[in-house]
């Protein structure tokens, strides 16, 4: 063991019996009303049973409604920095690369991200396409966040974290609720729901469209990278029966987005992206306790980026077309750049079935499987569809022998093309208080690569010839390997109405996928002489801790504070021939990275909150290295009432400091401002 190990270990005792001590012996005094409201909330996510956040196995994060309107987030991007240890940031304006643990590049691909239970992490990109989900922040009603690996609940791609986006029910609201948003960088948002019945079907219908230019133009060139995107969601449940539940979600996305990299403002193609999916879950309580669901959805991307480069004689700075012939063997020709065209699409079917064999004793048990494939000729080198099928068998079992002890176990299997993969966790809970948890867990994380990771053959081809090659996948490919282990406290202290979760972990990363320089064989007429091989070839440890806490110093304020410290030690080939040279991503990572919000209701119609969020200097893989910056943001809401109509008007000012930049250092974020309007047609 390290001895920054052995410190973090240390501080994190201390730190521990103190707030468990604190919150055994400190006086209760007088339970108001407001204490019994403010009850420790439930999830779902870390094992697929419902339990109190402070007795999941793993370190979990809620971000309910009431956050997500006191932060004034205005995308994606925004509400996940209010994640403890989580990166968020714009590859370019409209897209976000949002991940757990720093591990941030162009794709970030090591977490799961679920919308109500349907997984839409895209195989062909290995990431997840925040602009094609289908929904907007509007329908969300809460999300839980896994901070760890989750692979023993949700299988190999949440490798390193787990997202679960729960939208809002049919009937948790009522009537017609429109909502426009304008502001800075020509943004025009605006957004409907219906939320209605017919006959035994209650259903919520959202459409929306976003725009907006992008980043500003810098001095080499402008940013193309605005977007145009229309979307619509449908939510439905039936109860035929007292013990069964259908749940009925489908939606469309076309998102129109600049795709390319700040540093190179004229090679901006416009990708089109189409999504649809459509989702069917099934829930029956049984008689004698328990209950089974049967989940089948479909998920379909299409996707087209390409733009013409001109002839290659042009590009080469040819005057004689011929010579084109002469010296390269192809006529003179255009060339077109971009992805070209793209398609995936994903099947999948689980069974689950929770029940008790004795009041101590919960289990949950089910199994699945899935087929999907993807389809692009310039990232695969090839115009066939590239199928996979993976099967999927999982177990998680909750013990509670006695009032103050709890054992948690879990386990997945997955059988995929690289083989069978076994991803456990174990989690045993000491209880000090109805309000004060210690939890210690360690667990095996596996990931199988995606069909793009394993079929990479990126290339340009012209009339057949290859000339310039980019990255291919190493043959002998295999899984990724992550062993964690965790301490963690939570604590709820109803007379100061405070709630913490601290935790202090290490990880520690094998035979990670990672890319070597190998010189080609034959080198290609205009490209480079070496080519990425994506291979086995990367390991890190990561020791850290994280810090969140909520607290509330009056019924109508809120102040919810996060802190995460990481500190990474890592290695990866960089070539092998002629003679083998290592490197390392140790500063990849923000060491520092931390937020605080504050929300007050002043009144029952005016609210008004700040939110700051530091990150600390970073060299981001495939970006760039970007300094430290602290970002202030700040809302002022206003609630009223027209008749039978209730309204808000909200005005949210973004980062209200210096400027700074994100991911790439063309990606200058300034000072944003934005004006909402909704309005509630009953």
């Amino acid at each position: 063991m390290t001895d920054d190990l052995k410190r973090f270990y240390r501080a994190g005792w201390v730190i521990i019996c103190l707030c468990v001590s604190s919150g055994v012996f400190a006086n209760p005094g007088h339970i108001s009303e407001f204490d019994l409201l403010s009850e420790i909330p439930t999830v779902n996510i870390a094992s697929r049973m419902d339990q109190p956040v402070n007795l999941a196995p793993a370190s979990v994060t809620i971000i309910n409604r009431e956050l997500i309107d006191a932060s004034g987030a205005q995308n994606w991007g925004d509400l996940f920095r209010l994640v403890p240890g989580f990166q968020s940031y714009a590859v370019n304006d409209n897209r976000p690369g949002i991940a757990y643990h720093g591990f941030g590049d162009e794709f970030p691909n090591r977490m799961e991200v679920m919308i109500d239970g349907r997984s839409v992490y895209e195989p062909v990109f290995s990431t997840v396409l925040w602009g094609t989900l289908g929904i907007q922040l509007e329908d969300v009603d809460h999300i839980e966040i896994v901070r760890g690996s989750s692979a023993a609940t949700h299988g190999s791609n949440a490798f390193l974290g787990a997202v679960n986006i729960v939208t809002r029910e049919p009937t948790q609201d009522k009537g017609t609720t429109v909502k426009v948003t304008g502001g800075s960088r020509e943004t025009l948002n605006s957004w409907v729901r219906i939320n209605d019945s017919l006959g035994p079907l209650n259903y919520r219908l959202s459409l929306g469209s976003r725009h907006n230019d992008g980043f500003p133009s810098i001095p080499e060139g402008e940013l193309d990278d605005g977007r145009e995107l229309y979307q619509i969601a449908f939510r439905g449940t039936i109860t035929p029966s007292l013990h069964d539940v259908l749940d009925l979600n489908f939606g469309y996305a076309n998102d129109r987005v600049g795709l390319g990299d700040a540093d190179h403002p004229d090679e901006f193609i416009d990708a089109d992206y189409y999504s649809s999916y459509q989702s069917v879950e099934w829930h029956h309580s049984l008689l004698a306790g328990g209950e089974f669901s049967v989940h089948g959805y479909h998920n379909k991307l299409r996707a087209s980026n390409s733009a013409d480069r001109g002839l290659l004689s042009d590009i080469l700075g040819v005057d004689d077309p011929a010579l084109v012939a002469l010296f390269l063997g192809v006529p003179d020709q255009p060339v077109v750049g971009g992805l070209g065209s793209l398609t995936s699409e994903r099947f999948d079917l689980e069974f689950e079935h929770q029940f008790s064999m004795a009041d101590q004793l919960r289990t949950v048990w089910g199994l699945g499987g899935r087929s999907e494939y993807a389809q692009n000729r310039f990232l695969q080198g090839r115009d066939d569809k590239i199928w996979e099928e993976s099967f999927r068998w999982f177990m998680h079992n909750e013990w509670r022998p006695s009032a103050e002890w709890m054992l948690n176990v879990g386990l997945m299997a997955e059988k995929t093309f690289v083989g069978t993969l076994l991803s456990p966790r174990l989690s045993l809970s000491r209880l000090f208080s109805p309000h004060h948890t210690v939890r210690m867990s360690i667990s095996r994380g596996t990931r199988a690569p995606s069909i793009t990771e394993a079929n990479l053959d990126q290339k340009l081809e012209l009339s057949g010839i290859v000339f310039n090659a980019f990255v291919r996948s190493d043959e002998r490919l295999e899984e990724e390997e992550v062993t964690s282990f965790e301490l963690g406290w939570a604590g709820y202290f109803p007379q100061w109405h405070l709630g913490a979760d601290l935790n202090v972990f290490r990880e520690q990363a094998r035979h990670a996928m990672d890319d070597y320089q190998e010189d080609l064989a034959v080198p290609t007429p205009i490209g480079d002489d070496q080519i990425k091989v994506r291979s086995n070839t990367g390991e890190w440890e990561s020791v850290g801790a994280e810090l969140q806490v909520t607290y509330r110093p009056v019924t109508k304020g809120l102040i919810r504070a996060h802190y995460a410290y990481i500190d990474l030690d890592s290695d990866f080939v960089r070539q092998f021939a002629p003679e083998i040279q290592f490197d390392n991503f140790d500063q990849s990572r923000p060491r520092h990275s931390g937020g605080l919000l504050l929300n007050y209701q002043w009144t029952s119609q005016w609210a008004a909150g700040l939110t700051v969020y530091h990150q600390g200097e970073v060299n981001w893989r495939d970006g760039n290295f970007i300094d430290e910056y602290t970002r202030l943001d700040s809302h002022i809401t206003f609630k009223f009432v027209l008749g039978r109509h209730v309204g808000k008007l909200q005005l949210v000012a973004q980062n209200m400091t210096d400027d700074y930049s994100e991911f790439n250092e063309e990606n200058i974020f300034g000072s944003r401002y934005f004006a909402s309007f909704s309005l509630d047609l009953p």
